[in-house]
């Protein structure tokens, strides 16, 4: 009994052959690891600027001053999305080791939460009364957060130029 189309010499015996790539998949691999490279190095920036603010720390910052808010400029502007993008600059002034500190920019955690008027205590190193932050700044572990999320990040990305590499490597093989 002879199956259709079947030649004698063909080594399938009738069956179709196995699938075979043309090769096409040769650029969308290529695209799949930069994509995932691109991702990667995205994760290791922001990865990196979560752990440095993460290991943040003004415990150091004992003294503290009453200050009062006497400018906040908030400044837009677009982002490349086109969308709107705030920026906050808080100002206080305060005295603090005999000197009076006057229009100073205000650091630390949320300084943005606070409006002009507004009275609260700021921290300062007692080297550099100058400088001075958001008292809750200054408590033990207030910038851990941030490296809790950076750490993982930064994983994340390695694991991103692994694969990356990977997918390029093991596509040449074929």
């Amino acid at each position: 009994m002879r199956t259709p189309g079947f030649q004698p010499h063909d080594r399938f015996h009738g069956r179709r052959p196995p699938y075979r790539s043309s090769g096409g998949g040769g650029a969308v691999r290529i695209v799949g690891a930069i994509i995932a490279g691109v991702f990667g190095l995205i994760l290791l920036i922001l990865g990196v600027v979560f752990t440095l603010v993460g290991g943040l720390d003004y415990t150091d910052h004992t003294g503290r001053a009453d200050a009062v808010v006497v400018d906040r400029v908030e400044t837009t502007s677009r982002d490349s999305d086109g969308d709107l993008d705030t920026d906050v600059d808080v100002y206080v002034s305060y005295e603090a080791e005999g000197r009076t500190h006057e229009h100073v920019a205000l650091n630390g955690l949320n300084p943005s939460d606070h409006h002009e008027g507004e009275e609260l205590t700021v921290a300062y190193h007692p080297d550099d009364p100058g400088d001075p932050v958001t008292a809750a700044s200054t408590e033990s572990g207030a910038f851990d957060l941030f490296g809790y999320i950076g750490v993982p990040m930064i994983v994340a990305a390695v694991l991103l130029f692994i694969t990356s590499a990977l997918i390029l490597l093991l596509g040449r093989r074929r």
